[in-house]
């Protein structure tokens, strides 16, 4: 599947920003103001290193010089290689005023002219710009919340849902990728038994020595629980890929046997997603 690319642009002071940010929060590789003729080398750069990566969210606007050549060019570019859906904000002129006042930074062409003028002359500037959006969403009277709302509704249907289960040794850090951290220290230890020290928590004996622990059990059951409440809300605020990382102290008994456990529990329960894992200290 071709990687998806959302371009946004509009009118200076309708949100694009926040638009961006928003699908930023939700996993997109996010560029804000990258001159137009260096996006498609970027991206291809990007792509050749990372070949995972699958969502892109970019802003442009007039702060580039020749924006109004330069976009269709950049539109038909990247149209060519990827699946891209451009987005155009805007708000009337009286609400674009009144936010530059409120923010007291200059609008980008009011060099020489005043805001009323240089908003005029923007909209000239985009015009060509504006025929090019698949979707148009007018800000006038929207805050911050709903229009992330929007950006998050528009742009993550379809678009697979990923959770990620990593174990990890304490001893070597704390993964910086994870969006929940569970601490197993506190578990009964299998490094300590010589005959189970040089396993892992995949092997059948490291399993039943866990799962004759009461707390193990215990441990499973309050993490199930925690999971059923919380991951819906974490997609439904707008995220595409939660990393819950599992970590014990050298992340090679107790932190796999939970991975272990935990995604097929995941498998089972949650269809609808893609389920994955990872042993960061023990590579399969």
């Amino acid at each position: 599947m071709k990687p998806y690319v959302v371009i946004i642009t509009g009118m200076s002071g309708s949100g694009k920003t926040t638009y961006l940010k928003a699908l930023e929060d939700a996993g997109f590789y996010a560029m804000d103001n990258m001159p137009i003729e260096m996006i498609p080398q970027v991206l291809s750069h990007i792509l050749k290193n990372n070949p995972e990566m699958d969502r892109f969210a970019l802003v442009v606007d007039v702060r580039d010089e020749g924006f109004g050549e330069k976009f269709p060019w950049l539109v038909q570019e990247l149209s060519s290689r990827y699946k891209t859906h451009v987005v155009f904000l805007d708000s009337v002129d009286e609400e674009l005023t009144r936010r530059f006042k409120i923010m007291r930074r200059k609008h980008p062409l009011e060099n020489g002219r005043g805001l009323r003028e240089a908003i005029r002359e923007e909209r000239k500037i985009l015009e060509a710009a504006r025929k090019f959006a698949k979707t148009t969403v007018n800000t006038t009277g929207m805050g911050p919340g709903s229009l992330r709302e929007r950006a998050i509704d528009l742009h993550l249907q379809g678009i697979t849902k990923r959770i990620v289960l990593m174990s990890f040794g304490f001893s070597f850090g704390i993964p910086q990728e994870a969006d929940f951290v569970f601490d197993l220290r506190a578990l009964p230890n299998p490094h300590w038994d010589e005959a189970l020290r040089p396993l892992t928590g995949r092997a059948q004996k490291v399993k039943e020595f866990l799962l004759a622990h009461r707390e193990v059990h215990s441990y499973i059951k309050a993490l199930q629980s925690f999971f059923r409440k919380t991951i819906p809300l974490m997609f439904k605020d707008g995220r595409a890929r939660l990393v819950l990382a599992f970590g014990c102290t050298g992340g090679r008994h107790r932190s796999v046997f939970f991975v272990e456990e935990l995604y097929n529990w995941f498998r089972k329960n949650w269809s609808d997603l893609v389920i994955e894992k990872k042993h960061r200290e023990e590579p399969e």
